[in-house]
Parts: C-alpha cells; structure tokens; sequence
C-alpha cells in the first residue's frame, strides 16, 4: 500500500493511553467523594472530556464546574504523559512516512488542551503538519466532517487537490473509521483489543504490530 496522506487518530491509536484515560476520571471524581461505576467506562471511551462532564452532570448529580474539571483530569494525565507507550509499530510507521515524504496529520475527537501537551511532551510533533481536534470541526466522529475538513486542510497547505486514494486513515474506535469512510478516506482500523469486533468496510482490521505494519505499509 502506498499513501502519500496520512491521517493518525490520537488515542489509543498513536499512543496506548484507554486505561489511562479511564483513570484519571475514577482518581479526579473519587477526590470529589463521587465514584464512577465501571458499566460506564465504554462510554467514558467513546466521550471527550466535556461529553463525560455532561453525562456525569445531567445523569449522575455530578456538579463539580466543568472548566474546574477539565484542568485537573488535564493536570492528572498530563503528569504522567511521558509514562505512555506508542502503540507497537505506530514508531516505525511515523519514521517511514517521513522518510518517504509523505504528509502526516493527527485528527481527533479530543480536546486541544488534552491532545496537544502530550504530542509536544513527547516529541511527536515534527512528524505532523497539523492536528486537528474538537473545537476545529462542528461535529465529532462519526460524523464525516473532522476527515472532510482534515483533507480540504491538506489541500490547502499542498495547493493542490487530493486524490482520497492516495489518503489513509488510522483509527482504533469504530465511530472514527464510520467517520473516514463517510469522508471517503480509505481506513485501516486498528482494534483497541485483539477480540473487538472489525468494522465492516475498512481496509483492513488489524491488532498486532506485524499485521498493523504489513497492512499499513505493505
């Protein structure tokens, strides 16, 4: 396979950061006398950190303020930045796309303020032309438009158009591969578990380093 865009989902894609996710909203909310149930750590998943506020807020009596709660689940996970491992292969990939030229983003349903610090911090940065986050597409994934408006970006920065053919996306959760699909951007989706169920449709439906690169990059 030869792809000359590259279009990386952030967590649990690049990095292997679920469980840490899921932590720091168990560490932030039990500083607050409040726990969560493990039934609703899927949901916790699939949500930003607003969207879980929101649930926890509106479902679960949680009334810390929101912005109070974003900083200290931002300053729980960011202490431990450095900590979390790139998912295997996901090195070697980042080294070969730049070597061979091609261009590299990261889009993602995550806040800026969460995203950002952690690709900076770990030196991930120079691989990426740009990354694009929640607060800079007016719907999330599924919907189609973070990959609608991630390719017009490269288009802009290229001053050309872009064959999608010639683009991949990278995505561990399904609603990010219906999202690339919708978009028209052909999609390898990379399970968070080796028993989570492939989406239908996507390129390739991988866990495993070997299987990941040998689908990535031929």
């Amino acid at each position: 396979m030869t792809a000359k865009y590259i279009f990386w989902d952030c967590d649990s894609t690049l990095i292997e950061n679920a469980e840490l996710h899921w932590q720091k909203h168990l560490a932030v909310t039990k500083h607050h006398g409040f726990d969560i149930k493990p039934e609703y750590r899927e949901l916790f998943y699939h949500n930003n950190g607003e969207q879980n506020w929101r649930m926890m807020h509106d479902e679960l009596g949680f009334h810390v303020p929101m912005d109070q709660y974003l900083r200290e689940i931002d300053a729980w996970y960011h202490a431990k930045i450095l900590d979390i491992p790139l998912r295997p292969g996901v090195g070697k990939a980042l080294e070969h796309f730049k070597n061979t030229g091609a261009k590299q983003c990261v889009v993602t349903n995550a806040r800026t303020a969460s995203v950002r610090p952690m690709l900076e911090n770990r030196g991930l940065m120079p691989y990426f032309e740009f990354i694009l986050c929640k607060e800079d597409y007016p719907n999330r994934k599924p919907h189609p438009a973070p990959y609608a408006t991630a390719h017009a970006r490269m288009e802009e920065l290229e001053s050309a158009n872009i064959n999608k053919q010639d683009c991949i996306a990278i995505e561990d959760d399904p609603y990010g591969v219906e999202s690339a699909m919708a978009a028209g951007i052909p999609v390898i989706h990379r399970r968070l578990k080796k028993d989570s169920v492939p989406v239908t449709g996507a390129l390739a439906s991988v866990y495993d380093e070997d299987e990941f690169l040998k689908a990535l990059l031929g």
